[in-house]
């Protein structure tokens, strides 16, 4: 009889957290991983005889947001290889919907929504295409994706993620509802240390009293990941992770200081 591994499949394999993930899976036994980036070879090439070899790669699959591409790219999986699939979505875009003048601007809006079509797309779109995919393999899947601790402050600046962010968390209970094999995880962090983040926010450190040493690592976050989908919770979860400041006192997240400090960030 041969021996059943649990598959790992992390889309944004390349990105910062992807790339944690992906190390910190590779220290687990009995398991195969799968890394999806834009950046890589097509699946096809990894192929042989139709189904994707079971072995470590990353690979290109198309488009992410697409549930035929999605359904094309599962079908080259052999679930007789495996006993259950985690699926990790490591991208999205969260913007800060501030113009240079600081006045709050949605940049990327043409259905006239108030919201940003990039937040809906890489993140609503693209997780459940490929979820509802993986769903089609019959097997246990646990799929987690990554939420902000400022969700639930609602912060005007930061409405289309978080708009978002809430019609994710409301079909995943749904579905849970629909099929006792799938189970949903969001894990909310703080900001990651990392030096693309500063690419987004320059003056961070310069015009806010951040701190760095407060900041999650990648290693952190990857950690909880995995301590997170290996667990025996099942259906819908929602799980936090972050470091409190010593600066933090009530109030600090108040719309108004926290604009202040978001527009000091971006030098505005």
């Amino acid at each position: 009889m041969r021996f059943m591994k649990t598959l790992i499949i992390i889309n944004g394999a390349t990105g910062t957290l992807g790339t944690a993930c992906f190390a910190r899976f590779s220290r687990e036994h009995d398991t195969n991983m799968i890394g999806l980036s834009r950046q890589a070879l097509s699946a096809e090439t990894f192929c042989k005889n139709g189904y994707l070899l079971d072995n470590i790669l990353v690979c290109s699959m198309g488009d992410i947001t697409s549930k035929e591409d999605c359904e094309n790219f599962v079908k080259k999986i052999n679930k007789s290889f495996y006993d259950k699939v985690i699926y990790i979505h490591a991208l999205g875009f969260y913007p800060c919907e501030l113009d240079k003048a600081g006045n709050i601007y949605v940049a990327n809006d043409d259905d006239r929504d108030g919201i940003d079509d990039r937040v809906v797309k890489l993140s609503y779109e693209a997780f459940f295409a490929m979820t509802g995919a993986l769903q089609k393999l019959g097997l246990p899947m646990r799929a987690l994706i990554f939420g902000s601790i400022a969700d639930k402050l609602k912060s005007i600046v930061h409405k289309s993620w978080w708009t978002v962010m809430g019609r994710i968390k409301e079909r995943m209970k749904k579905e849970v509802e629909q099929n006792d094999k799938a189970s949903f995880l969001v894990l909310n962090i703080s900001s990651v240390i990392d030096a693309s983040e500063l690419l987004i926010r320059p003056f961070v450190f310069q015009n806010t009293n951040a701190d760095a040493s407060f900041w999650l690592t990648p290693h952190e976050v990857a950690e909880q990941v995995v301590s997170l989908v290996f667990s025996k919770m099942n259906g819908f979860v929602e799980d936090e992770l972050f470091h409190k400041a010593d600066y933090y006192q009530e109030g600090y997240f108040e719309e108004e200081k926290y604009i202040k400090r978001r527009k000091g960030e971006l030098g505005i």
